[in-house]
């Protein structure tokens, strides 16, 4: 079943790439919002929070695992921790964290952790990047990323449907990601550097606008501009320079996607956020997110 709250004659091909999303990949549960020029102009729900007799409705409340989209919040943090702290973006993660050897460290710097440019496991451990970040983070701010990102952006916007799952509640859609392919939801730490990041798509828009307008909301400050001239600075000076901060940036703008399906795209040129969210994906992930990238630009043209 379709719930169409808001939906823009502009758009619709934006909805069709989704229902055959849906269809082609076995989802049982769906959203896109669009935002343009601060204001939203598409929002669309469609389906339950899993398969089985009793699962609830989609719809605004509803919250979707990020998965891999995450890694745009941790590397906010990541980027507020520098600009507050006053480090070099070329400073050894081993002088931060001193807990753990250079050669457990292998040598990166935090531009490396920025950049995705060096392992993405390390130690004994195979401790992941994500973690190594969230450690460099505290060690810089002494708050966890979860905390900083809560106080920095969602108290200030009021995204109250945005969270780190650490025990169930009704919101929460599952997806298909698990091993045996049940329907799950996943329960882990709230610390923030985990894949239990869940999000409304309402909160995931929000999330975009506010990196479109650099930080700025309504005509108020919420995150410094040094942030984000932090991001230019690594685009114009890194090997790497498509992938800074959990986003990919390509010729009309950037993105980032999840396992499960949940995608986010920034058309800074015509000023727009487009979310689409799934919880069941597809292994040929680069193609649906060209595809539906190539459909929204399309789409904003019109």
């Amino acid at each position: 079943m379709d719930n169409s709250v808001l939906l823009k004659n502009t758009f619709k091909p934006l909805i069709s790439h989704t229902q055959e999303a849906v269809k082609n990949y076995d989802a049982s549960a769906a959203s896109v919002i669009v935002i343009q020029d601060n204001q939203i102009t598409t929002e669309w729900y469609s389906g339950k929070h899993h398969f089985k007799s009793g699962a609830l409705q989609v719809n605004a409340d509803s919250m979707f695992n990020l998965y891999s989209l995450r890694k745009t919040y941790v590397g906010l943090a990541m980027a507020i921790a520098v600009i507050e702290s006053k480090v070099s973006i070329d400073t050894k993660v081993a002088d931060i964290i001193t807990d753990m050897t250079e050669s457990d460290l292998n040598g990166i710097t935090i531009r490396d952790l920025a950049a995705k440019t060096s392992v993405k496991y390390f130690g004994a451990d195979r401790m992941e990047r994500e973690e190594v970040a969230s450690r460099l983070i505290k060690e810089m701010t002494g708050s966890t990323i979860a905390k900083l990102i809560t106080e920095s952006v969602f108290k200030p916007l009021e995204l109250s449907n945005t969270q780190w799952v650490s025990a169930p509640h009704s919101r929460l859609v599952c997806d298909f990601q698990a091993a045996d392919g049940y329907a799950s939801i996943r329960i882990e730490s709230d610390e923030g550097h985990e894949r239990n990041l869940y999000a409304s798509a309402r909160d995931l828009a929000y999330w975009g606008n506010l990196h479109l307008h650099q930080g700025l909301m309504n005509n108020k400050r919420i995150i410094p501009l040094e942030v984000f001239q932090l991001v230019e600075q690594l685009r114009e000076d890194t090997a790497d320079r498509n992938r800074i901060f959990g986003w990919y940036y390509q010729k009309n703008g950037y993105y980032a996607t999840g396992a499960a399906g949940c995608h986010c795209v920034i058309v800074p040129e015509l000023n727009a956020v487009a979310v689409r969210m799934l919880n069941k994906y597809t292994h040929n992930y680069a193609e649906d997110q060209v595809s539906f990238n190539e459909t929204f630009y399309k789409c904003l043209q019109s």
